[in-house]
């Protein structure tokens, strides 16, 4: 089966397009630029040039796939410029899906976010929750999945939206620069100094979702692709507060690398934590299951063991 990802070179795109190698799928990666690392890591894929945005380039390319992963949607960063990240998740997700149509890729898997449900999540979280966006992030992909729904009701491309929580994992590729979420954030300053610093009160529970069980739950939509518009939460079994996964950080560097490591919590807010949980029925139907080698102690390890390799190279 041949599958073409967009924003290849990314954190998620990377590795999804890593995945589907080891399965032996065809892979086309695609992105504006590739890092060095990120084309020796991608070694048995096509690579093609592309910006989401650059429609003459897109009208240009010629292409024989099954699927198309779409993960050049705006993220929380880009989001913060209005007119950038509706830009990204609205035009540049129906220039993906004119181009699936042009190339005859009849299938399309668009790259949402959890927190179209919100930003503080509470109770049971299941594919037919209420939407409640509440920022600019929730509002562009909420635009990237309505154009799934209407190109797959005028079936003109099949598309299917998913919906990661906070997306963490091991570093694959040199082309990461998104320091600013947890638990990299957490990792990078315990290597920098022992500390961890938590700029609120540390009880605001998330749920973490690893890169290899969004791959995993990617192959089990692609292998059983509904005929009609549908939506999937992508999430872990369990949440955790930001205080407790400091706590994983710290016992992981702890144990090894002799770390003596100190956190520092700053806020008060919120005074408590909001409870919630992630249904994955929805995915478990479709024969979805979590690797249970993948979890916080095994990625965190990776991350602090990329961060070591690094520091150890940049002081040589």
């Amino acid at each position: 089966m041949k599958i073409l990802v967009t924003g290849a070179n990314g954190f998620i795109g990377s590795y999804i397009s890593h995945f589907l190698l080891r399965k032996g799928y065809e892979v086309f990666a695609t992105a504006r630029n590739f890092d060095t690392s990120t084309r020796e890591l991608l070694s048995g894929a096509f690579f093609l040039p592309l910006d989401v945005l650059d429609r003459k380039q897109l009208e240009d390319i010629s292409v024989s796939a099954d699927c198309v992963i779409h993960t050049a949607t705006a993220n929380d960063i880009v989001s913060k410029d209005t007119l950038a990240g509706i830009e990204l998740s609205a035009i540049g997700t129906k220039n993906v899906l004119e181009m699936a149509l042009r190339n005859k890729i009849g299938k399309c898997i668009i790259f949402s976010t959890l927190q179209v449900y919100g930003t503080e999540l509470e109770g049971e979280i299941s594919e037919g929750s209420p939407l409640h966006f509440q920022n600019d992030y929730g509002l562009n992909h909420i635009y990237a999945e309505l154009l799934g729904e209407q190109f797959s009701r005028q079936k003109k491309v099949q598309c299917v939206s998913v919906r990661p929580s906070n997306v963490y994992g091991r570093l694959l590729t040199e082309a990461f620069n998104r320091w600013s979420l947890v638990p990299g954030c957490f990792c990078k300053e315990v290597m920098a100094s022992g500390t961890i610093t938590i700029k609120s009160s540390g009880k605001q529970m998330r749920n973490f979702v690893n890169l290899e069980n969004i791959s995993r739950a990617l192959e089990a939509i692609i292998l059983h692709f509904p005929n009609r518009y549908e939506n999937y939460n992508l999430a872990s079994s369990r949440g955790f507060t930001m205080e407790e996964m400091a706590q994983v950080v710290k016992k992981v560097a702890e144990k090894e690398f002799n770390k003596e490591v100190t956190i520092n919590i700053t806020g008060e807010k919120p005074a408590t934590t909001n409870f919630f949980n992630v249904s994955l029925d929805k995915l478990k139907a479709i024969g979805f299951t979590e690797d249970e080698d993948y979890t916080p102690e095994t990625e965190i390890r990776e991350i602090l063991n990329f961060l070591n390799a690094k520091m150890n190279y940049e002081s040589n």
